[in-house]
């Protein structure tokens, strides 16, 4: 599955720097705020914001990453105290209970009073 993740990205860098040559000659207008107008390559546009949504899917991967740890950290706990509980019932001693009665062995051949 790694292999197939690994040529997905890298068949999507390649087209995306194909692109971005393809276009590095074209001029793009960028407007920062109001009224303010900055001319730039298409090439710096499509590199800056392939750039910006790769930091973005990161970051929401590491939110994602730590609310799965803590949820994990929370069950782990929920599982101690379950096991910790069924420990507890395991071993809980009936109340007023006695021991049962020895068995006696059983025994491998006549006895004396099987011969009277």
């Amino acid at each position: 599955m790694r292999v197939v993740l690994f040529v997905l990205l890298a068949v999507f860098v390649i087209v995306v720097l194909w692109v971005a040559l393809a276009n590095a000659g074209s001029p793009a207008d960028l407007r920062l705020g109001i009224g303010e107008v900055r001319a730039v390559s298409l090439a710096e546009v499509i590199v800056c914001s392939v750039i910006a949504g790769a930091l973005f899917t990161g970051l929401l991967a590491v939110i994602e990453g730590l609310s799965l740890r803590l949820e994990n950290l929370r069950l782990r706990r929920r599982l101690r105290k379950l096991e910790e509980e069924l420990h507890d019932l395991r071993n809980m001693a009936l109340e007023g209970a006695t021991a049962p009665p020895a068995r006696p062995a059983p025994s491998s051949g006549p006895t004396a009073a099987d011969e009277t």
